[in-house]
């Protein structure tokens, strides 16, 4: 089963970007068949939270060069979403990288990527199966068809999933369209995410530096994107790493990345990132000639942001709802707090970004955030978040060579609580000024973006 890659009507520069491939990548010599199930979806990613580096939500961490290798550890085990003989069917592959795989590893570590328990055992780790199903019965679809990524992340926010110890894993349709998602089970909450973000990867030339900055931060990060020629069966190595960038039409497959290394593969285009697939630990076939552990695979740099489509991060929940109160209108059982704020510069300066650090008790639906210059100031600027959220981050975002006004802003979040309830949070924040860097400025008349990189509503007159 090829899965095609949708476009949302409109997102004419986004099909530019798909489609503007070398000959040589668009597949036509590949004759590979394979079921993944990845459905590929450019609106859904325009209308994401966009992720910070980690750089930029910490006052102290400083833009360092990253380490030349990464490996994570305690991490969920391999999954093995087919069989030997179809390893890619059925199409559970966003299921097992970015519900299973992201969601139980994000789940069980702490913010600083601590282990808090074991995500390998099968009570700790979320289930494939589940999830699977349950996104398939939102979208009016059944096993084997694919499923969109977001979806996963979504649903952990919110509401988090079972065990796969409760709901163990069958690369079998017959067994996955049975399973009852009409009733919570039991310490679903054990397994929520606080939020998540997105990192494009097609037409975005920071992906892997980006990429390279969470995973030293011990955030793994998934990913879904075109299947490489071959992959499934007979991938290619050449000195321990994939190089590989011609891919299967219309096709489509989520993973998992847990590291990498500058070192390895070729002289000259030596530097990997460490995959781990969902075919089980027989993949890839023995004398591929592989350097990485069962069931993972190095990928060159050039053949992850030559094919691939859109990456993931998650964040935990909170450990403490401390910081700047806000007020709920309706009162509200959810409490709210910024926990922290701040202003932040890339290194290149390209831009200024005001960021505010978010906690709730429970996960609201955060629908849009309000933040209104100091001083009794008529200048407000309204952006989208449009996300689950239980602790994450919000910012503006201003490339005009200024940065935004120090001092105390007031904030409001409109918000929707888990039983569809309309809820607006009132408080205030300061707002440091940058010490060096660019200078403050008001943002009226500036072109101001949200944190899903829209526009942004700036209201009133200087």
């Amino acid at each position: 089963m090829h899965v095609k890659v949708i476009l949302a009507a409109g997102a004419t520069a986004a099909i530019v970007l798909l489609s503007a491939v070398p000959a040589a990548m668009a597949g036509a010599a590949c004759e590979d068949s394979a079921d993944f199930g990845a459905i590929l979806d450019q609106s859904s990613t325009d209308q994401a939270v966009k992720a910070l580096p980690p750089e930029a939500l910490e006052a102290t961490r400083r833009a360092l060069p990253a380490p030349r290798r990464i490996i994570l550890r305690d991490l969920p085990a391999v999954a093995e979403q087919g069989t030997s003989q179809s390893p890619g069917s059925p199409g559970t592959c966003e299921a097992q990288s970015f519900g299973y795989g992201l969601g139980s590893y994000t789940a069980t570590h702490d913010a600083e990527g601590r282990p808090l328990v074991a995500a390998s055992v099968a009570q700790n780790s979320t289930s494939a199966a589940w999830l699977y199903t349950l996104i398939q019965s939102r979208a009016g679809g059944q096993c084997p068809k694919g499923t969109l990524a977001l979806s996963y992340l979504a649903q952990l926010t919110a509401h988090g999933a079972p065990s796969r110890a409760q709901v163990p894993y069958q690369p079998n349709c017959t067994y996955l369209n049975a399973i009852d998602v009409s009733t919570p089970l039991p310490g679903m909450d054990r397994f929520r995410i606080g939020s998540y973000a997105v990192i494009p990867v097609s037409g975005n030339s920071a992906a892997v530096a980006q990429i390279r900055a969470h995973l030293a931060a011990r955030q793994v990060v998934a990913f879904s994107g075109r299947v490489l020629c071959g992959y499934a069966q007979k991938p290619v190595f050449e000195n321990g790493v994939i190089y590989e960038k011609e891919i299967v039409p219309d096709s489509g497959h989520g993973q998992l990345l847990v590291g990498y290394d500058d070192g390895v593969g070729t002289a000259g285009k030596a530097g990997a990132f460490l995959v781990q697939n969902s075919f089980g630990t027989s993949w890839p076939p023995e004398g591929s000639g592989s350097k990485a552990p069962p069931g993972k695979a190095f990928w060159s740099y050039d053949t992850f942001a030559s094919t691939q489509f859109i990456a993931a991060v998650a964040y935990p929940r909170a450990t403490s709802i401390t910081g700047a109160a806000l007020a709920s209108t309706p009162p509200s059982t959810t409490r709210a707090v910024i926990s922290r704020a701040r202003q932040w510069v890339p290194q290149d300066g390209s831009a200024a970004y005001l960021i505010l650090v978010h906690a709730f008790s429970g996960p609201v639906m955060l629908n849009t955030v309000t933040l209104s210059e100091p001083n009794g100031s008529a200048i407000s600027t309204t952006a989208r978040y449009g996300q689950y959220i239980s602790a994450g981050y919000s910012y503006l975002r201003r490339a005009d060579g200024k940065s935004f006004l120090p001092g105390r802003y007031a904030v409001a979040l409109s918000a929707t609580d888990l039983d569809g309830r309309p809820v607006t949070y009132r408080g205030s924040i300061d707002i440091p000024g940058l010490v060096r860097s660019l200078p403050a400025a008001t943002m009226a008349g500036a072109a101001i973006t949200g944190p899903t990189g829209a526009a942004a509503t700036v209201n009133g007159a200087p």
